[in-house]
């Protein structure tokens, strides 16, 4: 369905997800610039009991719910959803709202319903919540907050087109009633999707004016990821400086928020960084703080990806034992997560640790892996990249 459809009233959307993708991951594959993630993303599907990783599954749901857009005109004989809500406690809300006599379930109740249902991975569900929201609004501001969760469900489904087309009405109607923190949310996020269309000048330029939102208001978590999004941007090409002084600052901010999680992003930044000056101490030094704050956390994935962050610093500094082991590592811990793309990428990176090493036949092997872990995820544009990898080791080989 076209986004105008639904504005003429053709409410009937029918799609299938994937798994959620909300994220400002840098990809550049073997080794030659790192992983380095915007914020803190990946949301746990259940609410689940309370184990030595309940503190991430906090961090992360928190994270995410701040994107999610609500409305403050939800019946004060309903307030205590919003109660629930703030807990994290998404099952009770949806119940409580089920018990709701339709009559009075109005625009507000059903943004909260509908970001319940996307909280719990009932994503199918929550659209149907959002079409309702939308058609139930009372106000712009309602209209511009189903538009934007609208645009968060079609992210998910990498529907950047859509995404955008959301957002982009959703900022609109912000810009009208100067919503100045939803003007930030909304182009926080289109500088996501900008970037994943290819449209790096519409997507620094919204993360630029989304930066400068938070700072005015201030908002400072959207500050922070803002912070984080640029220093990224600004490493990518190539400008340490500027990089390094967003990072800095992002990690001032996650500090003083209490969130390690984008904390141990800022030092695999900054680690980065360092790494291409060739200060390898502090490079290892930032590395190692934030695989410290991922174990504290019980982050799993993400500690293998420090560690193949750190062995990429001690392959730059001619250490391959040392690489070796670290990637070793990583990928025995992507393995008990079963996590398919964590896998592929500890192989691949292992291979490159070899090929630099001189031993190519191993290099192959370890590429080849790489290869069929991809196919297995249906990264396309991976398997790729390690297709043309595996034939100029070949031809090497054949020399």
């Amino acid at each position: 369905m076209t986004l105008s459809s639904f504005l003429k009233g053709d409410v009937e959307i029918r799609f299938r997800y994937r798994r959620h993708i909300l994220t400002l991951l840098l990809v550049l594959f073997l080794g030659e610039r790192a992983n380095l993630p915007a914020a803190p993303f990946a949301l746990p599907s259940d609410e689940g009991r309370e184990t030595g990783s309940a503190r991430l599954r906090q961090i992360k749901i928190d994270e995410f719910k701040k994107l999610l857009r609500l409305s403050e005109g939800v019946p004060e004989g309903l307030s205590p959803l919003l109660k629930s809500y703030g807990e994290n406690r998404f099952k009770k809300v949806i119940d409580a709202v089920q018990a709701v006599p339709p009559g009075k379930k109005n625009s507000a109740v059903y943004l909260l319903y509908g970001n319940s249902f996307f909280l719990l991975g009932e994503k199918e569900k929550a659209v149907e919540a959002y079409q309702q929201a939308f058609l139930r609004s009372a106000v712009p501001e309602e209209q511009a907050a189903a538009m934007a969760n609208f645009g968060v469900v079609f992210s998910t489904k990498g529907s950047w087109n859509e995404a955008i087309q959301w957002l982009e009405r959703a900022l609109k109607i912000d810009r009208a009633v100067q919503d100045w923190t939803a003007q930030g949310v909304d182009l926080s996020l289109l500088g996501v999707f900008y970037y994943e269309l290819g449209d790096t000048a519409k997507g620094s330029a919204a993360h630029i004016e989304a930066l400068e939102i938070a700072e005015t208001i201030p908002v400072r978590w959207l500050e922070a990821r803002q912070s984080t999004a640029l220093g990224n941007l600004y490493y990518r090409d190539g400008m340490l400086n500027t990089a390094e002084e967003y990072h800095l600052k992002a990690l001032r901010l996650y500090r003083s928020l209490g969130n390690p999680l984008g904390e141990a992003v800022s030092l695999s930044g900054l680690g980065f960084i360092h790494k291409d000056r060739k200060k390898f101490d502090r490079a290892a030094s930032y590395q190692s703080e934030a695989l410290a704050l991922y174990q504290q956390l019980h982050d799993r994935s993400s500690e293998a990806t420090a560690l193949i962050n750190l062995a990429l610093i001690y392959q730059d500094q001619g250490e391959l034992p040392t690489a070796i082991q670290l990637g070793e590592k990583a990928l025995r811990i992507q393995e008990m997560s079963g996590n398919i793309s964590g896998m592929a990428h500890a192989e691949g990176t292992l291979g490159t640790f070899y090929q630099t090493k001189g031993n190519l036949e191993e290099a192959i092997d370890h590429l080849e892996r790489a290869k069929a872990l991809f196919q297995k995820a249906g990264a396309s544009q991976q398997i790729h990249i390690v297709d043309l990898k595996i034939q100029t080791l070949r031809d090497q080989i054949d020399e």
